[in-house]
């Protein structure tokens, strides 16, 4: 049994499989899995080696495209190199995702900002404004191995 992204050489990919309508994500990372989970993605396995993910049966199209697509971003914002097959790619998801990724790192920064002892002596941090285009699981950004099924 091998894993996609091992195959393309990232460290987490979502994809439909092939010849069936279950989406599913293989990762290397526990943090990965974790987020996968946070989006709801169902853990199996076979013991000792092998765990990936898939989404439940009976979701919708645009549901499976939504939960997919946020977790790309979220991966992506870990810093995880993610691989997303462009048929789940969903632009809505994506607009929506990053705009939570973007308002979380605002309120870490100022969190810290405030709680550091030097923060009545500097002026306060600009909040992140960008996430890197790299976060966009457009089909432009993504790898040229996206189109590769095994």
């Amino acid at each position: 049994m091998s894993f996609r992204h091992e195959e393309s050489g990232t460290d987490a990919a979502i994809y439909r499989k092939p010849l069936s309508s279950e989406v599913i994500a293989d990762a290397s990372d526990l943090r990965a899995h974790q987020i996968l989970k946070e989006c709801g993605f169902v853990e199996n396995s076979v013991p000792p080696l092998y765990v990936w993910h898939e989404l439940p049966e009976g979701l919708g199209v645009e549901e499976e495209k939504r939960r997919s697509t946020r977790a790309t971003v979220l991966l992506r914002a870990a810093g995880f190199d993610t691989e997303l097959d462009p048929s789940l790619v969903s632009e809505a998801a994506y607009r929506a995702v990053l705009t939570e990724v973007r308002t979380s790192r605002a309120d870490r920064s100022a969190a810290a900002t405030a709680t550091s002892p030097a923060a009545s002596t500097r002026a306060p941090a600009v909040p992140e404004r960008t996430v890197p285009a790299a976060s966009r699981p457009s089909a432009t950004a993504l790898p040229a191995s996206a189109s590769r099924r095994h």
